[in-house]
């Protein structure tokens, strides 16, 4: 079962202390998509992932963890409007901001998670910006996928599904076709990406579809 505990948090950047609503615990039944985002109940959590100072609007997973932003930062009109993009959904909006924090402080793997995390809200909402956050965030996903060499296959794996996604089927293909991992599971996730592709075939899966059907 989920559990949320009430909390109150004092921002590290202004200082406005706020209740907030903190993840206990939680669990995970069925397999994640194939962009390895969580089965319920985890992924119905995700509201409880980034939180927000009601008075200036600074974001982050605890507002009491130092920041290295200051107030004029949360101010500015870029910050308050997310860059011109208008989410449908609050957790979007909280992950969108997250993002330019990160961009601000210049790091990449963190600016390519909360951008993954965005769009899969979008996602919840039915929201079209969940194409453009993927976009974004390949961006950062190209940058990160050769540094990280423990979690090298994981962030290949997310890229053939974000590619596909935004319905970039020739380069799903062009990619991963001769690509294979020790983990044969992985190599069976990247064929079904390809098989998916060559159907033009944009829409979302989960592991249940490559293993059990």
């Amino acid at each position: 079962m989920t559990t949320i505990i009430p909390v109150n948090q004092k921002c590290s950047v202004c200082g406005y202390t706020s209740p907030q609503k903190v993840l206990g615990s939680t669990n995970s039944w069925g397999y994640p998509d194939l962009d390895f985002r969580p089965a319920p109940m985890q992924r119905d959590t995700m509201f409880t992932w980034i939180v927000e100072c009601p008075n200036c609007g600074y974001v982050a997973g605890n507002l009491e963890n130092g920041s290295e932003i200051r107030i004029d930062f949360v101010k500015r009109e870029g910050y308050l409007t997310c860059d011109g993009n208008e989410f449908i959904s609050d957790v979007a909006r909280r992950f969108y901001r997250r993002f330019m924090i990160e961009r601000e402080i210049g790091n990449d793997y963190q600016c390519f998670l909360n951008l993954h995390r965005c769009a899969w809200s979008c996602d919840d909402n039915e929201d079209p910006l969940a194409r453009d956050i993927r976009m974004l965030a390949m961006e950062y996903l190209d940058r990160i996928i050769d540094l990280d060499t423990n979690e090298r296959d994981a962030l290949l794996l997310i890229k053939a599904d974000f590619l596909r996604r935004t319905s970039q089927f020739d380069k799903v293909i062009e990619e991963f076709k001769d690509i294979t991992f020790d983990d044969e599971r992985y190599t069976q996730i990247i064929r079904f990406q390809i098989l998916k592709a060559s159907e033009s075939d944009s829409d979302c899966y989960t592991g249940k579809e490559v293993f059990e059907e």
